[in-house]
């Protein structure tokens, strides 16, 4: 049976090095890790190597932003900034690569447009774009919203991140997955959070699953009845746990994942 566990480093915390980051996903049974590009400081040999040695697949790489940005000279430089990061996960093996959404307020069709060309941008390097939809992007907060952007856009090689905190937080619903083929759902990232306002929600209140207040059993339900079969990352951002022994906090993560029946 496959293992569709990942964890993102970014729940470790910083000042860890990537090899202490890798060894506690690899002894706690995790199959993948998401990346960030703090995590390829070092040289890209080098993290090839310790990928290589820890025998970890990437789900994911974070995350490439600019894209949306307003004027033809900064959205160029963005694209050639991504052309950066797509060569990168070509070499560490990471079929995706997050796009992250705009602070700022955008044209929806011009926005489908811009994606569209981050998307064949990423083509010759055989890597997927994963469009991740924020709580605080005033133009894509919700699932709704981002999959319009993507069904516009009709990339063969772009789809969807589902952020379970940002689709409670950001007012998503579960009809909204109704409409999304299981294919072009690329990444679910999971966490849970305590019983406060959308409002209130910050990622520093990013929990382990179950022990929250998020409907994830109603949200995994649903995905899984598209079908979906890729990657469940464990995305924690809490800083009580960054002060915590990294291979407790990852053995404690996986635990967290299979009690909601992810294998």
């Amino acid at each position: 049976m496959r293992n569709h566990l990942a964890l993102n480093l970014r729940t470790l915390g910083p000042g860890r090095t990537l090899e202490q980051k890798l060894y506690a996903a690899a002894a706690a049974g995790f199959a993948a890790v998401g990346l960030s590009q703090e995590d390829l400081e070092s040289t890209e040999e080098r993290a090839r190597q310790e990928l290589r040695l820890s025998d970890l697949r990437v789900a994911e790489l974070e995350g490439v932003t600019g894209w949306l940005d307003q004027g033809h000279t900064a959205r160029s430089l963005a694209l050639v900034r991504a052309e950066s990061v797509f060569a990168t996960a070509a070499q560490v093996g990471a079929s995706l690569v997050i796009a992250w959404p705009p602070s700022q307020p955008v044209e929806p069709l011009g926005a489908a447009t811009c994606f569209a060309d981050l998307c064949r941008a990423a083509q010759p390097f055989g890597v997927r774009v994963g469009l991740e939809f924020f709580r605080g992007s005033p133009s894509l907060k919700d699932l709704a919203s981002a999959w319009r952007m993507v069904e516009v856009a009709e990339a063969g090689n772009g789809g969807l991140v589902i952020d379970a905190f940002h689709f409670f937080a950001g007012g998503s619903t579960l009809e909204a997955i109704e409409p999304v083929p299981a294919d072009k759902i690329y990444l679910v990232q999971l966490c849970d959070a305590p019983d406060l306002h959308e409002w209130e929600l910050e990622d520093r209140h990013r929990l382990y699953p179950g022990t929250g207040s998020l409907a994830l059993e109603p949200l995994l339900a649903a995905i899984r009845g598209k079908g979906y079969d890729g990657y469940y990352s464990l995305e924690l951002q809490n800083e009580v746990y960054w002060s915590e022994d990294p291979a407790i906090v990852a053995a404690e993560g996986l635990r967290s994942l299979r009690r909601l029946d992810i294998n």
